[in-house]
């Protein structure tokens, strides 16, 4: 059995939540992939999806084994890219690593503005955790990163405080209040980046949910936005992006009252950065720069000495 191509299989149907549509995504006829979905099943020895008239719905144990799926697809699909990649003669490579969190829009607008205004270097832009990144950028594996405050490293040049304000993903089917306060999504499931990616900031945004009355039901993990959107369409659960406002395939993304969250953000370097590497760091800042936060810090970047390195 194709064990990648199966688990596309079943990615593809937990975020479309219908077989259909899934085969569309897949561009593939419908019986094929039903058949590919038993033959996991059987492989898995557990079912993962409960049918219905009105589509699918992922099983307890389908809900437990997607975020490790998709994280086997990432990773394959890494390593297809490092593969393909080339670097031209002379060229530099600058590596940047973000902190998971920002929407895939946000997160868009970040590579392509990247791309742009450096087009004599080759830029690889990949997601990691702040201590992963912190890592990497004193070690030289990387030479600009965006780290999740707080950051606690010493060695680092640190931007400016950037607050990105976050907005609630949830399912469209007249559940959850157009205008909506943190209070309403009691009940709800929440969807959140890994606790070991950030786990301070991870701790402070749900004590800030709690002290705005969101008790959510319960916290899973989300691995990839994507998926969850698939998740959170099927009802029952919510969760955070930086995504503008709007509806998109059975979700709709909408303003907190207030402002309460905020994803609080870093541009990262160490030493003094390349040219190249100097224009992205400004880059990522500006794009993010809607949002930034007066701080005694200033907008130089300081270095940051409160304990050692991990």
């Amino acid at each position: 059995m194709d064990l990648v191509r199966h688990l596309e299989y079943f990615t593809a149907i937990a975020a479309e939540g219908h077989f259909g549509r899934a085969a569309q995504r897949l561009d593939m006829r419908q019986p094929p992939l039903s058949q590919g979905l038993r033959r996991l099943e059987e492989e898995l020895g557990t079912r993962l999806f409960d049918r219905g008239p009105a589509g699918v719905r992922l099983t307890e144990a389908g809900r437990a084994l997607l975020p490790a799926a998709q994280r086997v697809l990432d990773e394959v699909q890494q390593l297809h890219l490092l593969a393909r990649r080339r670097p031209g003669p002379g060229r530099e490579l600058v590596r940047i690593r973000i902190a998971p969190g920002l929407g895939r829009a946000h997160y868009t607008r970040l590579v392509a503005a990247c791309r742009q205004a450096v087009p004599e270097a080759d830029i690889e832009v990949g997601e990691q955790t702040s201590r992963d990144q912190t890592r990497d950028l004193l070690a030289g594996r990387a030479e600009v990163g965006v780290l999740r405050e707080p950051v606690v490293a010493r060695g680092l040049a640190l931007g400016p405080v950037l607050d990105v304000p976050l907005r609630c993903i949830a399912p469209d089917d007249g559940s959850v209040p157009r205008s909506i306060r943190l209070r309403d999504l009691t009940g709800y499931e929440l969807l959140l980046p890994a606790r070991e990616h950030a786990p301070a900031a991870h701790d402070e945004l749900l004590a800030m949910c709690e002290r705005h009355g969101f008790l959510p039901r319960a916290v899973r993990e989300m691995a990839d936005e994507r998926v969850a959107r698939g998740l959170i369409a099927a009802g029952g659960v919510v969760a955070f992006t930086t995504d503008p406002p709007g509806l998109d395939d059975g979700v709709r993304i909408a303003d907190l009252d207030g402002e309460p969250l905020t994803l609080t953000l870093r541009v990262a370097w160490v030493g003094t950065p390349s040219p190249a590497a100097g224009r992205l760091s400004d880059v990522l800042q500006e794009v993010l720069g809607e949002h930034r936060r007066s701080s005694p810090d200033g907008p130089s970047p300081r270095p940051v000495s409160e304990v050692p390195a991990l």
